[in-house]
């Protein structure tokens, strides 16, 4: 199959993003979404298991024998945007393309895999915007049988260019801490009976921001969210609150930094005699990717769309709850990065994209698997 898929499977693609499209679901509640992709899978004759972590699905077929098994991996999940007067329910991360593209690869694959030394499985992910879909997938052991595992994901044009494509895509880990502050209130005109939350506030930052990070890692620690004082203008503020993004293209890197920033914040809570309670969101991991799987997607995007298509991998300080599985389990893996002309950005509820990227990833992604279970006879 090349870049030009058959027009049939080509309409079939976009059918399935026009109406995954319209019924955009927020994690965990995904279940007009996991209903229809559940019995579109059933219709193409694989067997499907639902409701895996809630709104979880998995399909499955054998071919000449169960081992090895390669795994395509689809979120499904929406953005939830602030509509000022409302909440806006969109896809603007991709996701409805995403789940389309897993769609595309098991219509073309499912009179295929009989042929193959080796299983197919798809698995269709909730909850990968709030970074806990992946986990929730793992512990119901959706993994367990799974030697191999793409996952991939639409990019804008200075990433990636329509009709291009990376063999990887490398995010940043991240994680988040959220915070209270609690000293003492007071006086305006006696400040020095009271511990000022606004100064103790000063202090986190200032201390926080003298941490010296790796620069070959890309790690960076920003407040995102700082509160105190909202009483009377005259009165000593007791209680604060903070909150922080950390990023990292190094989960080791990301641990260091972890451990700088919790003396930083008992040394001002110290410093102060004030209390700092805080806490430390699990995060997401940084890739690990197999080098066996980066290089069949290289030659798999050249095979299938020229060699002028493939570009080398990327680097992204986003985060991607993908890097959840290989962080859990032994599975190896690696995330295609998709050129789609993603305007004016991901995560814009005004998202639009390239329609024909999904075919170019249709084809690439089923091209991978027939080239891995060919290739271990």
């Amino acid at each position: 199959m090349g870049s030009n898929i058959e027009k049939e499977l080509k309409e079939y693609v976009y059918e399935m993003q026009s109406h995954l499209h319209e019924i955009p679901e927020p994690a965990f509640q995904e279940r007009k979404t996991a209903s229809y992709i559940a019995s579109q899978l059933k219709e193409l004759g694989y067997t499907v298991q639902e409701k895996i972590a809630g709104t979880g699905i998995v399909a499955f077929k054998e071919g000449r024998k169960k081992r090895p098994c390669v795994a395509i991996r689809a979120d499904m999940d929406c953005i939830v945007h602030d509509g000022h007067d409302d909440l806006l329910y969109r896809h603007s991360c991709g996701h409805d393309a995403h789940s389309s593209i897993a769609l595309g690869a098991a219509k073309y694959l499912k009179d295929r895999i009989p042929e193959l030394d080796g299983s197919v499985k798809f698995i269709f992910q909730p909850a990968e915007e709030v970074g806990k879909g992946a986990r929730a997938m793992t512990e119901a052991g959706v993994l367990n049988d799974v030697d191999y595992l793409i996952g991939y994901h639409l990019r804008t044009n200075h990433e990636c260019e329509v009709g291009q494509m990376a063999p990887a895509l490398y995010h940043s880990a991240g994680l988040k801490i959220t915070g209270e502050i609690e000293g003492k209130t007071a006086h305006g005109g006696r400040p020095h009976l009271g511990i000022n939350a606004i100064d103790v506030l000063h202090s986190l930052i200032s201390n926080i921001n003298t941490i010296r990070t790796d620069p070959m890692t890309a790690t960076n620690i920003k407040f995102t969210q700082i509160s105190a004082g909202k009483g009377s203008l005259n009165v000593i503020p007791a209680h604060g609150s903070f909150g922080m993004d950390i990023r990292s293209g190094s989960n080791e890197e990301l641990e260091e930094t972890l451990e700088k920033i919790k003396t930083m914040i008992e040394q001002t809570a110290l410093m102060h005699h004030a209390e700092i309670n805080y806490n430390i969101s699990d995060g997401l991991p940084a890739p690990k990717y197999d080098e066996f799987l980066i290089e069949t997607a290289a030659n798999s995007i050249k095979k299938v769309m020229g060699e002028n298509a493939l570009v080398d991998p990327i680097s992204t300080p986003g985060s991607e709850d993908f890097h959840n599985y290989t962080k859990l389990t032994e599975v190896k893996a690696t995330y295609l990065a998709i050129g789609a002309n993603v305007y004016p950005g991901l995560h814009d509820p005004e998202m639009t994209f390239e329609k024909e990227a999904m075919n170019d990833g249709v084809a690439v992604v089923s091209d991978m698997v027939e080239t891995i279970l060919v290739s271990k006879k």
